[in-house]
């Protein structure tokens, strides 16, 4: 029958003596993480001494030996808590009203097949509610971390998920429902395939399980011969392994027996044997408890835990034992009062009992064989007391009350013994002792809410793992529970018998060893970690079967340990690894810094293999990465101790400081076969010298065969190779690519154009006395580095800039234009001179896929005087001052245009028709500065110089009164605009001269209104002026700057023709003060595709 594990206090605490893994002063540093250590009173610290400290000080930390045991305060020190882990307890249901189980979503509970009566829902039988087992078990996991309380929970940060066990209901009455009555009920065994199938826990602690008889070192032969029957399982296991779960199994309490059947699953079916894991309990002398079951035959997936006197959380209650001494007199129950162990009770309790239905069957048969009558009701009755008395004896040596009905019912309620006693009979029984039971027990017992018990069995030593457990994973998230399996049980400290023993399995695990990754491994592994992380594994790893005493290894000769890295990020092995399983590579990069000697390597497709250590033998298939470095010291050299192979579209990855002078390679003892693949040189940027050689592949055993080529992220440099009897050597030439190439716009080829003519004159040698600096600096760049450098070099801003001081022209034509309109208007009023000054401030912005964008300013005045010469036509003059700033991110460029601006205007009225002429000439001042730059390549470089530019401009207008108030106009212009300026720039080997000019045609086309709105006729009139208008460029041509560097050939750069294709609109109003004054305010803004430039203006005139 199924009975729970479960013991109390009968032994005194064996020792306080704690393990340390080794001495911290032999350790190699330990990374913080983030923000520093964790000390225990929630502070960070970058001492992590004083972290570890300040755990093992704390009094919730240290309430018993079980933390410290682990070592669980190196996994605190570094912030794991079991955050994001939720761990099932399957076990007698949970007190959730323990406060350290409060909190949104930290726990909740499994509904099984089973009435609510028994408790269900992962709570505890509400007939029960002293139960404390499930209590204890969660709390010992995952109880919460609350000031005020205790203790906490291994794993306090994580969540249960609890599922009430169906047999440890507890009560007589369960056992008559179920193994009677044949009530259909979920089995233990099926809660852990429904918490599995959840998909919301990856551990499940089974504090429970089936007594046996077998010794501890029974043989495998033996064990399979006692639990095969019950042991075949098929694939009820198998969410389990879909889910990656890790079960966690109590050996039993069973007082030097063996394991029990449920701990031992993996033998009947060894796909398990990743997935489970069975815990002895081992006090803080590192002795066993007495009362513990050993590991026996499940050694290899089989721990020693803390499990004596563990103070957890349970439903709070007194219990009188002392009315139940004077109930149960001690003279009368002798045997049940002498034990000193929990075996040793168990033992007596179940030979009491056996010998109470041993008299009721004997008297009944003495009974019949005389003939004499029988009362069987008085004789149930009495079988019924006894049963209670021993429950109650036991449990209350154990302070747990009816502790022992499950093994008192399962007598009752076995097969073979209902066939004696009849099922009748057993039932009766049950039932009138459960009755019996209720009743005493309101007398004995108080309930007090929420407490704490130390209680001592395996049942305690499994959850303390599953806490441990669950941190580990919190640690390594990517990794499977096969590869957590093995960290867990190799970090063990070794007890009993030297290696992996019968008794204690593996030992005592350490978290300080297992942080650092695995020790042994029985497996060939996968090791997942994802993209952006770092793993260093820094413990010695070996073949499991190299830690197994000789009985375990009889039994389990082939567990040799492997590993297979996946995933985008990288792992690091430090230590002297001797595992004689396959090492692949299949994604990410693998760093052996230490050494890899019993073990080929082979690196598969997206694989990397890398560092500084020494290797065995190391293939390398399509697609891998071989890679020698790491990430302190790219330009170290890896070590293979027997023979390389590249094999065909492999790679050699070698990292270079400039022209060689460090760099990665390969030292080979053994033979090196080339069957292809490519080199791939990662060049540091710098001034590379052409003919730089490199030894990249030194053998030993000689070089056979040959790579297909070789590659280098230097953009106009390649690398080729040369081969000797031992030996590969990288050289680097000038290679075919031009940088036009490179180039992704118009002038950005140009001026890769002339670099190309530059650098081809260098090649083979350069000049003597010429300065070459801009030459080098681009053939040791990489593309992305060069094509990202050739902005800085084309001198575009001053192409830019004459498109600007072209557009500015507008700034006095449209002044001259708007003189000319009004003061042939005003002329009709007969007074003959007037003088205005406007000024105008605007910002502009420029995007173009190809031309670099830029951001302006624009500031400026003019003024101006004009002279009527008839009623209908005036001529004026006009002189000013403009300025505009530019700044071209992309071009690493600002520049400013200054410029003077004097013009001469004229207008006449025939009839509707209006016409105006005018001119201008402009004096231009023009600063650039510019950053270029390309790796160490760097130069400020500036630019002063003048420009002229001067425009005529012709319009013809329409002037239409409509709806009395308004007039609209209609009209024509035609601008002829030339610009030109000799570049000069001062700096360095990339200042640019050459000459910069733009000459414009511009046809416009548009309509202005004007609309008096308020006055006149005396007073202030205010009118609104409007105009839409769209230009076109008839040359087509923008600005255009023919540069070149010093020592090289012209070439073309294109800027922006800001005026070309524009939509031209304004509002305006006009307030004429007196007959003598008019005020105007007013916007402008021109619009194309990849031009916006928006102006505010202001103007006053006055008449005379």
């Amino acid at each position: 029958m199924i009975n729970a594990f479960k013991a109390g206090l009968l032994v005194a605490v064996a020792g306080s003596a704690l393990v340390w893994a080794s001495d911290a002063s032999a350790q190699a540093p330990v990374a913080p993480p983030a923000g520093g250590f964790y000390m225990a009173d929630g502070s960070r610290t970058a001492d992590y001494q004083a972290a570890l400290a300040s755990w093992r000080e704390d009094a919730q930390f240290s309430i018993d030996y079980s933390k410290a045991y682990l070592g669980l305060e190196h996994a605190y020190a570094l912030g794991l808590t079991g955050k994001g882990l939720t761990v099932g307890v399957n076990d007698a249901g949970v007190y959730m009203d323990h406060p350290l189980f409060g909190g949104a979503g930290k726990i909740k509970g499994l509904n099984t097949v089973v009435s609510d009566d028994y408790g269900n829902n992962g709570r505890i039988n509400p007939r029960r509610g002293w139960e404390g087992h499930g209590t204890h078990v969660a709390g010992t996991i995952g109880g919460g971390r609350m000031e005020g309380e205790l203790m906490f929970g291994n794993a306090f940060g994580a969540n249960i998920y609890s599922a009430t066990t169906n047999f440890a209901a507890g009560d007589f009455l369960w056992f008559r429902d179920v193994y009677i009555n044949g009530d259909i009920v979920s089995t233990p065994q099926a809660n852990i395939i429904d918490l599995a199938a959840t998909g919301e826990v990856r551990i499940i602690n089974n504090s429970w399980g089936s007594s046996n008889s077998l010794p501890f070192n029974a043989s495998e032969a033996l064990v399979r011969q006692t639990f095969g029957p019950r042991s075949n399982y098929g694939d009820f296991y198998k969410p389990v392994l879909d889910n990656d779960v890790l079960v966690v199994f109590s050996t039993g309490n069973g007082g030097g027996a063996h394991a029990g059947i449920d701990a031992a699953a993996p033998m009947f079916d060894p796909r398990l044997r990743s997935n489970w894991l069975s815990v002895a309990n081992y006090t803080g002398a590192l002795t066993p408890s007495p009362s513990t079951s050993f590991c026996g035959q499940t050694a290899t997936w089989c721990v020693a835990g803390p499990g004596h006197q563990i103070i957890s959380a349970v439903p709070g209650f007194d219990f009188d034992f002392n009315a139940i001494v004077a109930m149960y007199r001690p003279a009368d129950y002798i045997s049940l009062y002498t034990p000193t162990t929990v075996a040793a009770l168990q033992n007596a309790a179940v030979n009491r009992f056996l010998g109470t239905l041993n008299a009721y069957l004997n008297a009944k048969f003495a009974a019949e064989a005389a003939g004499l009558p029988f009362d069987e009701a008085a004789a149930r009755r009495r079988v019924a007391e006894d049963a209670v008395a021993i429950t109650l004896i036991s449990g209350g040596r154990m302070g747990d009350p009816d502790g022992f009905t499950s093994q008192l019912a399962s007598l009752l309620t076995s097969a073979g013994n209902m066939a004696i006693l009849t099922p009748a009979f057993s039932s009766d029984v049950l039932t009138q002792a459960n009755a019996l039971l209720m009743q005493r027990l309101e007398s004995l017992i108080t309930y007090t809410g929420p407490g704490y018990a130390a209680y001592t069995g395996t049942s305690m030593a499994a959850p303390n793992i599953s806490g441990f457990a669950a941190l580990l994973m919190e640690h390594f998230p990517e990794y499977d529970t096969a590869l957590i399996s093995d960290i867990l049980v190799s970090s063990s400290l070794d007890l009993d018998a030297p290696g992996v023993d019968l008794r204690s399995g593996w030992g005592a695990p350490q978290m300080e060893v297992a942080l650092k990754g695995p020790t042994a491994l029985r497996d060939v592994r996968d090791v997942d970690v994802r993209v952006g992380t770092v793993d260093v594994w820094s413990n010695d790893i070996g073949d499991a079967r190299d830690r197994y005493s000789a009985e375990v290894l009889a039994s389990f000769p082939d567990d040799i340990g492997g590993i297979v890295k996946k995933g985008g990020g990288e792992l690091i092995l430090t230590g002297n690894n001797d595992y004689t399983g396959a090492t692949r590579v299949e994604g990410g990069l693998l760093t052996v810094n230490g050494s890899l000697i019993n073990s080929t390597s082979t690196v598969a497709e997206l694989g990397m293999l890398g560092g500084l250590g020494r290797l065995a033998d190391v293939v390398v298939e399509k697609g891998g990465v071989l890679s020698p470095g790491d990430t302190a010291n790219p330009f170290g050299t890896l070590t293979i101790a027997n023979d390389l192979l590249f094999k065909d579209g492999s790679y050699l990855w070698i990292r270079s400081s400039v022209n060689g002078a460090q760099h990665s390679r390969v030292a080979v003892e053994g033979a090196t076969t080339l069957e292809g693949g490519e080199v791939i040189l990662k060049a540091d940027q710098g001034e590379w010298n052409l003919r730089t050689r490199m030894n990249i592949l030194q053998s030993a055993g000689g070089v056979t065969g040959a790579f297909a080529g070789a590659k280098s992220d230097l953009a106009f440099l390649k690398p080729i190779l040369t081969y000797d009897a031992n030996t590969v050597k990288l050289t680097l030439v000038r290679n075919d690519v031009t940088i036009a190439s490179v180039g992704t716009t118009p002038n950005t080829k140009a001026v890769g154009g002339a670099l190309d003519v530059m650098t081809a004159s260098i090649i083979p040698d350069a000049p003597a006395g010429r300065n070459t600096a801009l030459e080098d600096a681009i053939l040791d760049g990489s593309f992305d580095n060069v094509r990202g450098a050739l902005n800085s070099l084309t001198g575009e801003v001053h192409a830019t800039l004459a498109g600007v001081a072209t557009g500015d022209s507008r700034f006095i034509r449209d002044a001259m234009l708007t003189r000319g309109r009004n003061g042939t208007t005003e002329a009709v009023d007969g007074r003959g001179v007037a003088v205005w000054a406007s000024g105008v401030f605007g910002s502009g912005r420029q995007d173009n896929g190809e031309l670099a964008g830029f951001r302006s300013e624009t500031s400026g005045y003019l003024a101006g005087v004009e002279k009527t010469l008839n009623g209908r036509s005036h001529i004026g003059v006009a002189v000013g001052e403009s300025q505009s700033e530019i700044r071209a991110n992309r071009l690493s460029s600002t520049g400013e245009v200054k410029t003077q601006h004097i013009g001469v205007y004229g207008a006449a009225s025939l009839g509707a028709f209006d016409f105006r002429l005018g001119g201008a000439w402009m004096d231009s001042r023009t600063r650039t500065d510019r950053t270029a730059s390309l790796n160490r390549f760097n130069e400020q470089l500036t630019g002063r110089y003048d420009g002229e530019a001067w425009q005529a401009y012709g319009e013809v207008s329409w002037r239409k009164p409509v709806m009395g108030s308004t007039v609209l106009e209609p009209y024509l212009n035609y601008t002829r605009v030339e610009y030109d300026a000799d570049v000069v720039e001062r700096g360095g080997d990339a200042a640019l001269s050459g000459d910069v000019s733009q000459t414009s045609d511009l046809l416009t086309a548009g309509l202005r209104t004007e609309t008096y709105l308020a006055g006149g006729n005396g007073r202030p009139a205010l009118s609104a002026v409007g105009h839409l208008a769209w230009t076109e460029d008839l040359s087509g041509d923008g600005p255009v700057f023919n540069a070149a560097f010093s020592d090289g050939p012209v070439f073309r750069v294109e800027g922006a023709d800001l005026n070309s294709g524009a939509l031209q609109a304004g509002l305006g109003f006009n307030i004429e003060a007196n007959k003598s004054t008019n005020i105007e305010v007013g916007y402008s803004g021109v619009f194309n595709d990849d031009y916006k430039d928006h102006r505010l203006t202001g103007r006053v005139s006055f008449r005379f």
